[in-house]
């Protein structure tokens, strides 16, 4: 592990060379590069340390708990009482750290393809990373779409915590993995997708949630937002998919006292307005004439 020391620097995520989003550090942490990508993490003053893989912002100790509390609650809150989850990315432990949250799962499977995230975040984002310790939780270093092929109806939930749909993050994006996701939930589960900026990435975006639909049935893949100001356009979305569970419908009049005490952003307010989508989001969901 290389670690630097006594910087004063920008560090810059641009998308397509055309804008960016920087952020002053004041140290470097960690800069490796694993077999998958390169790993750095950043001391800075304004978003605390900051996960950089691949030249993308992945997390930031300021605003990770929108991302973290907004892929998992909707999911957890409205498909009952889950009790075998499971995550494909997420390799910081944030989701993991949400899901244990909910005192009735009994298993929680972390499929990470790159240990070197989950052992670089477990050190310098232990809080984040602090849902990796419960005793329910398992950590397989895995291709997720190779372990979920042949893993039908073992799950209850499914969280898919994915990079952009580059490198090891494109296999996510595809249709065949899209369809074992589904069939990896048992009936009366629920998955939940990072599908990327609708306001940067719209053909990404409106390509992911055609596709889930494809997969899942129209009436059964929701799309939701919140605002991520680390991500590309800060607007970022996530997409609720179920046979069987509606996540209006099913969404919860109130939080476990257990639960509620421990969230930033999330609660039902919050569930059923995240699902409101604004006009230009809803017309990229529409059929091209």
């Amino acid at each position: 592990m290389s670690v630097i020391k006594d910087e004063t620097e920008w560090f810059s995520e641009t998308l397509e060379e055309r804008t960016a989003f920087s952020v002053r550090y004041v140290n470097k942490l960690y800069d490796e590069m694993s077999d998958f990508q390169r790993i750095e993490i950043y001391e800075t003053e304004m978003m605390g340390r900051v996960l950089v893989l691949g030249g993308c912002f992945m997390v930031t100790q300021k605003d990770a708990f929108i991302y973290h509390e907004m892929l998992v609650h909707p999911v957890m809150m409205a498909a009952g009482n889950a009790k075998n989850v499971l995550v494909i990315g997420g390799g910081d432990g944030g989701t993991v750290t949400e899901i244990v949250k909910h005192a009735g799962v009994e298993s929680v499977t972390l499929c990470e393809i790159d240990p070197m995230v989950v052992s670089a975040c477990s050190e310098f984002f232990p809080v984040i990373a602090s849902g990796l310790a419960d005793p329910r939780v398992t950590v397989v270093n895995d291709d997720g779409a190779e372990y979920i092929r042949n893993r039908k109806g073992e799950f209850d939930a499914i969280f898919v915590d994915s990079t952009d749909p580059v490198g090891p993050g494109k296999a996510l994006f595809e249709v065949s993995f899209y369809e074992s996701i589904r069939d990896g939930l048992r009936e009366g589960g629920a998955a939940s997708f990072q599908t990327e900026s609708p306001l940067f990435m719209e053909d990404v975006f409106a390509m992911s949630v055609s596709d889930l639909r494809g997969t899942f049935g129209k009436q059964h893949a929701s799309p939701y937002l919140a605002v991520v100001p680390s991500y590309p356009g800060g607007l970022w979305s996530f997409t609720f998919c179920s046979v069987s569970r509606d996540p209006l419908k099913d969404a919860p009049e109130e939080l476990p006292v257990g639960i509620a005490n421990q969230l930033r952003y999330y609660d039902p307010a919050v569930h059923r307005a995240a699902f409101t989508l604004p006009v230009f989001v809803r017309k990229l969901l529409e059929p091209k004439k």
